[in-house]
């Protein structure tokens, strides 16, 4: 890891993406935004969590950026579908809410995100039929 330079301070860190979106790359390894970060980014939680974790095709392990940790976490292919796209964080964010969390209101937050290619990509995804049906109905 590299510091980089900033105008106002003297030396600033990268932030945990771009360092394990980098090791993502140099294993071969998808690499997916959390299902609760991904809750957040569609404005339907405002909870931060203390510690950063990405769902990864490869397995699960710790690594520290300075004194922060990062979490990587194994997630089962049908999760990693469309890694690192809006649909992507659409399928993780409703993986996290379950069946009971997917409510017409969660759902209609996600597809005012999604552009319209983007709603047609996420239904020819493969999915578990609560949630098609859940996506179907809004």
């Amino acid at each position: 890891m590299r510091p980089k330079s900033s105008r106002y301070v003297a030396r600033v860190r990268p932030n945990a993406w771009e360092v394990v979106s980098l090791i993502a790359r140099q294993s071969r390894q998808a690499l997916q935004i959390y299902g609760a970060n991904a809750v957040r980014r569609f404005g339907l939680s405002t909870q931060m969590p203390l510690i950063s974790i990405y769902y990864t095709s490869g397995s699960s392990r710790s690594l520290f950026i300075g004194k922060a940790e990062v979490r990587l976490v194994h997630a089962a292919p049908m999760v990693m579908q469309q890694a690192g796209t809006e649909v992507g964080m659409a399928i993780s964010a409703l993986f996290y809410l379950g069946k009971d969390g997917s409510t017409p209101e969660c759902i209609a937050a996600i597809k005012k995100v999604l552009r319209p290619e983007d709603l047609t990509t996420l239904m020819a995804c493969k999915m578990p039929k609560w949630m098609r049906m859940a996506l179907e109905l809004t």
